[in-house]
């Protein structure tokens, strides 16, 4: 029998979600259901209470689940209100209703130790299912979200194949009625639900609080079921169109099972300590002190690290890139911090103290490249200390061959604009939906006009496990980039701007083997992505095709794809129904010098995302370097009505056969005409198809920028 990874305790309020995600949770070899857990009204005699987070309808008959499943049910009363109302909960706030939640998790994990993960029923509301993950991080625990992006209409399939007795104790939406809905099962009401949902656009599931239920019967309740023998309505709302209302149940009786009484009934435990006191998470300060030496780079005090960093302000586009190296004691945890505090210190210098904190808050994407993947864990753990854990950045993390003694490469993108329209999207409990980010960093940012997606690898999200099979793990990869980017508001085949595929050269014994590439793979399993998002514009994304060392969990391949939102940066309402007003180019060759081609989307006068790949034969002349591939970008930027002053980002990628001497002239160059910072990574192989091997792969993003003056 596998071991079981997870002993969860379960969030009940009494309603379908609660009990269905329990009853999925169980379901799962690796995880059982060892106890429940409810909040209910302070005062019992009230049922219906003023809480954002938690249904205490019919909480008169939730203690009894503990003689209906043989579990413990910790039971908390309520004593404090929905104090925090913004989406992001954080380290917590003293007096709100979530900090009851923590005492009662709190107190069932001090007295089953075994505890190590919660289960909810969070379906829809971030609201909810990122107050139960902050709560789960500072205890320690897993958060199990089995429910969480399913469909509503599936929800209510479940329930009615699981064999879930659920019954209406609240409604308050158009097309339902307290004095005719209240009572009835979910089942009954099935068809009810779905005709509300399509003549009113509401939930069919009730996600958007169109109703409340009571589970009286399930495959959970083991020992008995409840029978419901006495109740009363109490009408809330007379409205005419959207009348509300709920059941207070007066008597119920608990009905034995067949053989149940072989079962022990569970207890019903008060929790009646105090929260668990809320503390700020431990923020990393600036110790070192650093020192320029030469150009680009800096000597950390107080340690034997080498900083190399490359660094630019464009408009409001940040763009910081350092590579640390330490020679001494060769320990990744040392460059990291050191990568870190320098980071901190230069942002310092470069926007003031005030600014430099608001700043941290607004990185959107970070790329983390590594010249061992085992010491992964190492420099996350350093990472997790000063990157913000609340909406943080998407992350990309690859393993490549780092120049000379270098062992750790951080680049952070800020965009210091955001404000209001910075969206983080950072789900950290484990459902079938997409993998899970268990730490700082999050699935998606989405903010001005684009938005940045976390390198997908194709793990299994109910469990984190790589899927086997080459053809099988990077399908999972780009579903979980689908499913990503659905929620982030701009559909991959349709909206991807530019995407970056990574393939582990580790796997080379294995592609001959099976006779398929990765790359190849990848590339089909976009196109088809593609083809069937009915995609209504003419142009196409930039493609970067990468081959590093290795990747995280020994991963195959993994996918990191930026999306257009909307009309995408400085957008208006216009639409983009043609090459006029978002153009992407086809790869070309150059008539005079046939080793380099390139490819761009712009949208003139607003942004240019172009890539441009270049063999060696343009690298072992100047002339060659600057005639032509200046010139490239020269033209991009005036068919995008833009100037050298809106270029923000520029990416260097060359392989390892290419003298390292020849990528930074060629980046001095570039860095001369632009001063733009431009970020050098070594890689075993690039190109903008799969089928192109190039030597070196240039990527520039360039915007107009309020402002520029």
């Amino acid at each position: 029998m596998p071991e079981r990874r997870y002993n969860c305790a379960a969030l009940v309020s009494g309603g379908k979600d609660g009990v269905l995600a329990a009853i999925e949770t169980s379901r799962r070899a690796d995880a059982t259901v060892a106890c429940l857990v409810n909040l209910c009204p302070r005062d019992a005699a009230t049922h219906e209470t003023d809480s954002h987070c938690f249904q205490t309808v019919a909480h008169e008959c939730v203690g009894a689940f503990a003689a209906c499943a043989g579990l413990d049910v910790y039971r908390r009363r309520i004593e404090g209100r929905s104090k925090a109302l913004g989406l992001e909960y954080g380290d917590g706030e003293e007096g709100d209703e979530v900090e009851d939640l923590r005492a009662a998790l709190a107190a069932a994990k001090r007295e089953r130790p075994d505890v190590n993960s919660v289960c909810s029923g969070a379906i829809l509301s971030d609201y909810q299912r990122l107050r139960v993950e902050a709560v789960c991080a500072s205890l320690g625990l897993t958060s199990l979200a089995p429910l969480w992006r399913v469909e509503q209409r599936e929800v209510l399939r479940r329930v009615e194949a699981e064999g879930v007795d659920a019954r209406l104790v609240k409604v308050a939406a158009m097309g339902l009625d307290p004095g005719k809905h209240l009572g009835m099962s979910i089942a009954d009401a099935r068809e009810t639900l779905i005709r509300v949902e399509d003549e009113y656009g509401s939930h069919c599931a009730g996600e958007g609080g169109e109703f409340e239920t009571l589970v009286v019967d399930c495959p959970m309740f083991a020992r008995a079921s409840l029978a419901i023998t006495e109740t009363r309505t109490v009408k809330t709302s007379e409205d005419p169109f959207a009348p509300s209302g709920h059941l207070v149940i007066d008597a119920f009786d608990v009905v034995l099972k067949e053989k149940g009484g072989e079962i022990a009934p569970g207890r019903v435990i008060w929790v009646e300590d105090d929260a668990p006191r809320v503390r700020a998470s431990a923020t990393a300060s600036a110790t070192l002190e650093f020192t320029a030496e030469t150009e680009g780079c800096v000597a950390v005090t107080g340690t034997t690290c080498r900083v190399h960093h490359t660094m630019g302000l464009v408009g409001s586009i940040l763009s910081v890139s350092l590579r640390a190296a330490d020679p001494a004691s060769e320990t990744h945890e040392t460059c990291a911090e050191a990568i870190f505090q320098t980071m901190r210190a230069l942002v310092a210098e470069k926007l003031g103290e005030d600014g430099a904190t608001e700043a941290w808050r607004n990185v959107a994407m970070t790329h983390v490249y590594l010249d061992d993947m085992s010491q992964f864990a190492t420099v996350n753990g350093v990472y997790s200390r000063y990157m913000p854990p609340v909406a943080p950045s998407a992350r990309a993390c690859v393993a490549t061959c780092l120049p000379g003694d270098a062992k750790v490469q951080i680049d952070c993108l800020f965009i210091l604009d955001g404000g209001n329209e910075r969206k983080s999207l950072h789900v950290q409990s484990l459902s079938s939906w997409a993998p899970a980010c268990i730490g700082p960093y999050g699935q998606s940012i989405r903010v001005n006009g684009l938005a940045y997606v976390a390198g997908q690898i194709g793990m299994e999200p109910t469990t984190l496990d790589l899927v086997p099979g080459i053809v099988a793990q990077l399908d999972r990869a780009m579903a979980s980039a689908v499913a990503v980017a659905d929620v982030t508001g701009a559909p991959l085949g349709e909206r991807a701007l530019a995407v970056t595929f990574y393939t582990s050269a580790k796997y080379n014994a294995d592609y001959e083997a099976e006779g398929v590439h990765p790359a190849n793979v990848m590339s089909a399993s976009f196109e088809r992505v593609v083809a069937q998002s009915g995609r209504r514009f003419l142009w196409r994304p930039t493609t970067t095709y990468l081959t590093v060392t290795d990747l995280p969990k020994n991963a195959i391949g993994e996918i990191a794809p930026t999306l257009l939102v909307g009309t995408g940066p400085l957008g208006d309402e216009e639409s983009f129904d043609g090459e006029e007003t978002l153009v992407r180019e086809s790869v070309r060759g150059d008539s005079a010098c046939d080793v380099m081609e390139s490819t761009s989307v712009r949208r003139p006068g607003r942004f240019l995302q172009c890539s441009i790949s270049v063999k060696r034969a343009v690298l072992k002349s100047d002339e060659l370097t600057n005639g032509h591939i200046l010139a490239r970008i020269a033209l991009y930027l005036g068919e995008a009505e833009l100037t050298a002053s809106h270029v923000s980002t520029c990416r260097l990628y060359h392989n390892l056969s290419v003298d390292s001497a020849l990528s930074e002239t060629l980046a001095s160059a570039i860095r001369r005409l632009y001063d733009v910072p431009i970020i050098v990574v070594p890689v075993v192989a690039c190109g903008l198809t799969p089928a192109t091997a190039a030597d070196v792969v240039i990527e520039i993003f360039a915007r107009r920028d309020d402002r520029h003056t």
